[in-house]
C-alpha cells in the first residue's frame, strides 16, 4: 500500500527480458539465485499484462501512444510503470482487494494477529505436480494456525489445507523505516518457532531517503525522484555522490545509503535539491501532500531533508520456485520470503513484481496440492515462562546501532550478548500482541545479527566495517 516507485518490468518495445535480468544480477552483487530471478523477468510482463486486461490503469504518456516509463536507481533502462505519479502501491493494492472483496467465498479477518502455525505428522506425503523443495516431502506439514483477537485478547483457531505466509520485512527493528508499524518480523518469526531456516537474513536494504524531520521518519521519498533529476547535497550545496559512482544519485541503494551516513557521522545535513525536476507536484502528488503535512518548506528552498532508514529485507523465509517452504503446507510470498531474486540488495521497483510474478505462482501451486486431510489436534498448554523483553525503542536503537548501516564483529556480538539476558524465543501462556510484537522482533534480530556475524566480507548491503563502532 505504501509503494510510491512503482512496477519494474521489460514491457517497453525497447526493452527485454535480459537486460532487466542483468541490472537485477548488478543491483544484486551478482547473489542472486539465478533461476527464480529469471522467472521474475521473463514471467513479469505477462503477469502484468493480465493486471492491465483486468483493468489495473498505469500511467501513459501525455499522447496516450505509450506507458509512462521511469528511471530508478541501477537500472540501465527506463522501465518502471506508475499509477497516478507516486500511488502505485496504493492502487495496485487497492484494485487486487476490490477483486477478492466481490468474491463470497473469500472471509476477512482484521484486527487479529497469527501466533503460531499448527503442525501435524502426517503419513500422506504430498503430491504437488510442480514441487522442487528439497523437503518438501516431509511427512510433518502445516495444518492451520492460531490468531490472536486484538480486542478480546482471546485465542482462535484455523484449521487448513495450506497456509501463504505474506506478512512483509522487519523493518519495526529499525527507529527510521519506511515499513508501516505494524511490520515487525512476524512471518519469520512464526517460521522459525515452526523450526524453518532463515536465508540471507543479514542483507537489510536501508533507503537512501526517508523523509526526516527532528530525527522521526515521516515516509519514503522515492528514488523516482531522483530518477525525475533530484541531486544528494548537503547544507551548503555539495553534490554528496559526485565521483562516488558511475551512476551518482541514481547508484545502487546501499552505495548511497553509505555515503549519506558518512556525511551525517561527519556533522552533515542531507537533502534531495528538487530545482532540476520539473512539476515536481503535479509528478508526485503523494510526497507533495506529505511534505505539506510535515510543514516542508520545500516550495521555498526547493529542498528535501533526507536520511537513509531500514527499507526492505532481501531475506527471509526460504521458498523454492513456487513459494514452498520446506514445511509441507506453509508457502511463502513476498517480503517475508526469500526467493532469492534480490540477492544482497534489491534492485528497485522489482519488490512489486515479485509480489505479482511469485504470488500467481503460489497460486498455481496450490491449485496442484492435494488436500492435507488432516485435522489439528489439541496440544497441551504451553510451560514456557512468560516473555522478558526489552522497551521496543531500546531495542530499535541497539539495532540501528549494531545492525544497521555500518556493522563490526565486536559491535555484531555485543548485540547477541545483550539479547541473550531476554527471553522471547518460546510462546508463554498468556501475552498481549505489543508483547509477540516486540518478541518477534528480538528473534529475527537475533537471526539476523548470527548471520551477519557469519559473512565476514562486506557484499551488498552487507557491509563488515574494520573500524570501532562505539558500543
Amino acid at each position: 500500500m505504501l509503494a510510491q516507485g512503482g512496477i519494474a518490468v521489460a514491457l517497453s518495445e525497447n526493452d527485454d527480458w535480459q537486460s532487466h535480468f542483468s541490472d537485477t544480477l548488478m543491483a544484486g552483487v551478482e547473489h542472486n539465485r539465478r533461476d527464480t530471478t529469471e522467472i521474475l523477468v521473463k514471467e513479469g510482463p505477462a503477469a502484468v499484462n493480465e493486471l492491465i486486461q483486468d483493468g489495473l490503469l498505469f500511467d501513459r504518456r501525455a499522447d496516450d501512444t505509450d506507458f509512462q516509463y521511469g528511471l530508478e536507481g541501477a537500472h540501465s533502462f527506463p522501465r518502471i510503470l506508475h499509477c497516478l505519479g507516486d500511488q502505485t502501491g496504493k492502487v495496485m493494492t487497492s484494485f487486487l482487494q476490490a477483486q477478492l472483496a466481490e468474491q463470497p467465498q473469500v472471509t476477512w479477518i482484521e484486527e487479529a494477529m497469527v501466533t503460531e502455525l499448527l503442525l501435524e505428522p502426517t503419513a500422506t506425503k504430498r503430491t504437488d505436480e510442480h514441487a522442487d523443495f528439497p523437503a518438501a516431502n516431509a511427512t510433518t506439514r502445516c495444518i492451520g494456525l492460531r490468531y490472536l483477537e486484538e480486542r478480546s485478547g482471546q485465542l482462535g483457531t484455523l484449521t487448513a489445507d495450506a497456509v501463504v505466509l505474506a506478512t512483509g520485512g522487519l523493518g519495526g527493528l529499525f527507529p527510521l523505516t519506511t515499513n508501516d508499524a505494524t511490520i515487525t518480523g512476524d512471518g519469520m518469526a512464526l517460521a522459525l518457532r515452526a523450526g524453518l531456516a532463515l536465508k540471507d537474513m543479514e542483507f537489510i536494504q536501508f533507503h537512501p531517503t526517508l523523509l526526516t524531520k527532528n530525527n522521526r521518519c515521516y515516509g519514503l521519498i522515492s528514488e523516482a525522484v531522483r530518477g525525475a533529476g533530484a541531486r544528494l547535497i548537503d547544507e551548503t550545496g555539495r553534490a554528496l555522490m559526485a565521483g562516488r559512482h558511475p551512476l551518482g544519485d541514481l547508484a545502487p541503494r546501499d552505495i548511497v545509503a553509505r555515503e549519506l551516513t558518512a556525511a551525517y557521522d561527519n556533522g552533515h545535513q542531507v537533502f534531495l535539491d528538487i530545482q532540476p525536476v520539473q512539476d515536481f507536484e503535479q509528478h508526485f502528488p503523494q510526497i507533495t501532500a506529505n511534505l505539506d503535512r510535515q510543514q516542508i518548506p520545500f516550495r521555498q528552498t526547493r529542498r528535501i531533508p533526507v536520511r537513509p532508514g531500514a527499507h526492505f529485507m532481501m531475506g527471509g523465509i526460504a521458498v523454492d520456485t513456487w513459494g514452498q517452504t520446506a514445511l509441507a503446507g506453509l508457502y511463502a510470498v513476498g517480503e517475508t520470503a526469500c526467493t532469492g531474486v534480490h540477492g544482497a540488495n534489491r534492485l528497485a521497483s522489482n519488490s512489486l513484481l515479485e509480489c505479482v510474478v511469485f504470488g500467481k505462482r503460489v497460486a498455481e501451486q496450490l491449485l496442484h496440492t492435494a488436500s492435507a486431510q488432516a485435522a489439528a489436534t489439541e496440544r497441551p498448554a504451553s510451560v514456557a515462562p512468560p516473555f522478558i523483553l526489552p522497551p521496543r525503542r531500546l531495542l530499535q536503537q541497539k539495532c540501528w546501532q549494531h545492525l544497521g548501516i555500518r556493522r563490526s564483529s565486536d559491535s555484531l556480538q555485543h548485540l547477541l550478548s545483550w539479547l541473550a539476558q531476554f527471553h522471547y524465543r518460546q510462546l508463554p501462556a498468556t501475552y498481549t500482541k505489543k508483547q509477540l510484537e516486540c518478541a518477534n522482533l528480538c528473534l529475527v534480530a537475533e537471526t539476523a545479527a548470527k548471520a551477519a556475524l557469519l559473512r565476514q566480507e562486506s557484499l551488498g548491503a552487507h557491509a563488515i566495517s574494520q573500524e570501532k563502532i562505539p558500543l
